[in-house]
């Protein structure tokens, strides 16, 4: 099982590098895109109507991703006062419940983005930007993608506490008694 999780460690590790860059790009194109949108509107009096509907989807893309990186590096709010007090075996079990929940609510959000994709968002495209593409890329595309990735995340942080292993490298070690 060690080597099984170590394994697993080490391609959330290089999931993890795909999405810091998908995020650092989401990140510099909205930049560059909002700075090209300014020089546009203010020095040539000529907008780019495409750069809002743009950098939106970046925003979205760069959100999720972000999200599911934060999960995979342990950046996410916690609260473990109530975890500091509890003796370790019952520490282990509330950390299992609450990656199991965890992993349940990321199996909804893939499920119903899913369907939401099917029911409304396949027949549309883009409006604005100069290429037309399929809008579920843009919202449906990223929660599930993002969801998934968060899944497989949770699926080894609930495996490694099950069997007493240490935290992923980069993710913070578990509260002292």
């Amino acid at each position: 099982m060690k080597a099984f999780l170590e394994g697993y460690a080490r391609l959330l590790a290089a999931i993890g590098r795909v999405e810091l860059g998908v995020a650092r790009l989401c990140l510099g194109a909205i930049v560059l895109c909002i700075f090209a949108q300014v020089v546009s509107r203010y020095g040539f009096n000529r907008p780019l109507v495409w750069v809002e509907e743009f950098a939106t989807y970046c925003f979205i893309w760069g959100t999720f991703v972000g999200a599911s990186l934060g999960l995979k590096q342990g950046l996410h709010i916690k609260v473990e006062t109530f975890l500091g007090r509890l003796a370790p075996g019952a520490r282990q079990v509330i950390l299992c419940l609450t990656q199991l929940a965890i992993g349940v609510f990321c199996l909804l959000l893939i499920v119903n983005g899913v369907k939401a994709m099917l029911l409304f968002e396949w027949g549309q495209r883009t409006i604005a930007l100069p290429i037309e593409l399929p809008r579920y890329l843009f919202f449906s595309g990223p929660l599930i993608l993002a969801s998934a990735s968060m899944l497989v995340t949770v699926v080894h942080d609930l495996l490694s506490t099950a069997t007493g292993r240490p935290p992923r490298p980069g993710r913070d070690a578990p509260v002292a008694a």
